[in-house]
């Protein structure tokens, strides 16, 4: 079934009138799309880099290890690793503050042509991270004296640490910014309408590593090893465009 509107004057009217402002408020914000363009097209831009940087001491330190034992055995160069892994973890967990991570295990032969048997060689690697060297650094001596071999030592800051430390360099990279505006605007004779186009960007930081792999030999009756906590430095670079107007 068809159904049919039939229009009288006053409908007409209101429907004419709604048009008129449909049509009048389209009309209008085109009006004032090519008013804010041609404006924009008067300013003077100015293309800016402004760099920021904070520093802060490092509240991490890692100590990499790798337990590794070789045998003519698989089974026994895997049960001397098993055994130095599962001391390690257990000496970790006295330790105040130590976490610990176990993490890549491998097992390899090695065979040479003039040699009857083959070797096997089998190692696993382990990290242990802490707040300071204060309990760290005495079960690295230990862990090295139980004959682990220590591949690496060194400070950083940690992940909620360096978020912070980010922001911060990146709120004086933005203060660094309006500053340049309004001083080169200024020198200029001009002033800052607004800024466009920012784009906002960090740099990793600095991960120093205080100390080399070290051979289990050499750890015999040694001390612990020592490390300093040197600041680290996070940085943060801005760049934008400035619109300038009289």
């Amino acid at each position: 079934m068809m159904t049919r509107f039939t229009l009288t004057p006053r409908k007409t009217a209101t429907l004419t009138c709604l048009l008129g402002l449909g049509f009048g408020a389209a009309f209008g914000t085109i009006q004032a799309n090519a008013a804010e363009t041609a404006q924009a097209a008067s300013y003077t831009k100015l293309e800016l880099t402004a760099s920021g940087s904070v520093q802060a001491p490092p509240d991490q330190l890692a100590a990499s290890f790798r337990a590794e034992s070789r045998s003519n055995s698989a089974a026994a160069a895997q049960k001397a690793v098993n055994t130095q892994v599962s001391k390690a973890a257990e000496q970790a967990k006295q330790a105040n503050g130590v976490k610990y991570a176990i993490s890549h295990y491998s097992v390899s032969e090695m065979r040479d042509d003039k040699a009857k048997n083959a070797v096997w060689t089998a190692s696993q690697d382990l990290t242990f991270t802490a707040p300071d060297g204060e309990a760290l650094l005495p079960l690295t001596g230990q862990l090295q004296a139980n004959g682990l071999i220590l591949e690496g030592l060194d400070w950083s800051l940690s992940p909620d640490k360096q978020k912070a430390l980010q922001l911060e360099a990146e709120k004086a990279a933005v203060t660094d910014l309006k500053k340049q505006a309004d001083t080169l605007a200024a020198t200029l004779g001009l002033h800052v309408v607004r800024f466009e186009r920012i784009s906002l960007s960090g740099s990793p930081y600095p991960r120093p590593i205080f100390m080399a792999a070290m051979a289990r030999s050499s750890m015999d009756a040694a001390p612990a090893p020592s490390s300093t906590a040197e600041t680290q430095t996070v940085h943060a670079s801005v760049t934008a465009t400035v619109l300038l107007a009289p």
